[in-house]
């Protein structure tokens, strides 16, 4: 609780200093704003540092008043001046840094719908209930609350609790970060490859992760060996219906250091053709060209065949094939088919070529065989080709054939014919065969 006089003179010589240190903090902002602005620009372009002058300017109001109120606390101290005031007031400081890093944390990595939500429901109702507690003297009993149900929990207490959070929240804000530092900028700039670039650094996203909850943990007040312990236990009842996860776990470790695939490819399993966007501890996602994200399980990566388009090059063949009547020409067939690859997304280089592969039933079998490096619209460039191919077919008068049968029935035949077969003959005919 209060423990000053709110209407002495030196009360209100402190409050004037808390009135023009708030207006400091806030004035500093605005001041230093346009700074950050172009430093934000500058830094737009690295990944991992992008972010760092909005959260340093949200950080600084509070860590400035907190600044100023110490220097006062002292300077008042100097001259024999009470500090009761100030004291009491230096906690909200304190208070007030945490909630704009933690809003501007959200807003960075929350869309702005999501954003509001937990500012609004969570994160205001939390700072204004501590700011009360403290106001009215009751924070500190709040965080030394208990549990009364066992005697091997008496260390947590609801301040532990809350510590262990916001170290956990921190370590995972800094595994993103590290994660962004390494794959985005650091690992690229020194020649690893994209594959090993993305499993180093998710390795190391993770370790981070692991460390900063096993550093909560231990300020929350768990007993470390008692979790193993029960963790031991849970692992042999519950190995058996995980092996799956396990399995698909495994997998990712051995895709990311084998690096068959990586974040970009362009790959083929099954009948489904798409891009990686993320190789996961547990499954890869894969955006089609429908733009359609299928996310298949690391396992099947290991034991089911996979064809990458881009592994080590990302120029690949498209094969068109054509059939022409056998009154056509194979060199003007040859031209026609030259002539519908001028295509914009056709490589130069390799050149296209036509093939003539056989000599087919009803058909001279040709194939046009181009080159493009963009493996994601070849069903689309597949389409087009099969357009400019029939206008320039038609251009030449060049028929494309269709299979036809013949029925013929030789003189002198039994007539009528035997039962069952006069009805077969009639629908051959009608179906004109």
């Amino acid at each position: 609780m209060f423990d000053f006089n709110l209407f002495s003179l030196s009360t209100l010589a402190q409050t004037v200093t808390l009135a023009a240190i708030l207006a400091v903090a806030w004035l500093s902002q605005f001041v230093l704003g346009r700074l950050f602005i172009a430093l934000e620009v500058r830094l737009k372009p690295i990944t991992w540092a992008r972010h760092l002058p909005v959260i340093t300017l949200s950080a600084l109001p509070p860590l400035l008043a907190w600044w100023l109120a110490k220097l006062a606390i002292d300077s008042f101290e100097a001259f024999g001046g009470q500090t009761n005031l100030l004291r009491w007031a230096v906690p909200f400081f304190t208070l007030w840094f945490f909630y704009r890093l933690v809003d501007t944390l959200i807003n960075i990595t929350a869309r702005a719908p999501q954003a509001q939500v937990w500012r609004r429901k969570v994160l205001l109702p939390i700072t204004l209930m501590a700011g009360l507690l403290y106001g009215v003297g009751l924070l500190d009993d709040f965080l030394q609350l208990g549990s009364l149900a066992d005697e091997n929990l008496k260390n947590i207490t609801v301040g532990s609790v809350l510590a262990g959070l916001a170290i956990i929240g921190l370590f995972l804000f800094l595994s993103r970060s590290t994660f962004s530092f390494l794959e985005g900028g650091f690992l690229p700039e020194a020649g690893f490859e994209p594959g090993l670039a993305h499993a180093v650094s998710t390795l190391t996203a993770y370790a981070v992760l692991i460390i900063g909850v096993i550093a909560g943990l231990m300020v929350t007040g768990v007993n470390l060996t008692t979790l193993t312990v029960i963790a031991g236990g849970l692992s042999i009842g519950l190995g058996f219906g995980l092996q799956q996860i396990v399995s698909n776990f495994v997998s990712g470790f051995i895709l990311m250091f084998d690096r068959s695939i990586s974040p970009g490819d362009v790959i083929e399993i099954g009948s489904t053709v798409g891009a990686v966007q993320d190789i996961g501890i547990r499954s890869i996602i894969i955006k089609t060209a429908t733009n359609r994200e299928v996310i298949i399980p690391n396992s099947h990566f290991l034991s089911d065949m996979m064809t990458n388009l881009t592994r080590t090059d990302r120029i690949v063949r498209v094969d068109i094939k054509v059939g022409v009547s056998y009154d056509a020409d194979p060199l003007e067939v040859e031209q026609a088919l030259l002539e519908a690859a001028q295509h914009p997304q056709i490589l130069e280089d390799p050149p296209s070529s036509v093939q003539f592969l056989d000599f087919g039933e009803s058909s001279l079998d040709f194939a046009l065989l181009v080159w493009t490096n963009n493996p994601m619209r070849i069903p689309a460039l597949s389409s087009d080709l099969r357009y400019r191919i029939w206008d320039s077919l038609k251009q030449r008068n060049i028929d494309i054939p269709f299979p036809q049968r013949e029925l013929h029935i030789r003189s002198g035949a039994m007539w009528p014919p035997a039962d069952g077969a006069s009805s077969q003959i009639e629908e051959n005919l009608n179906q004109g065969q």
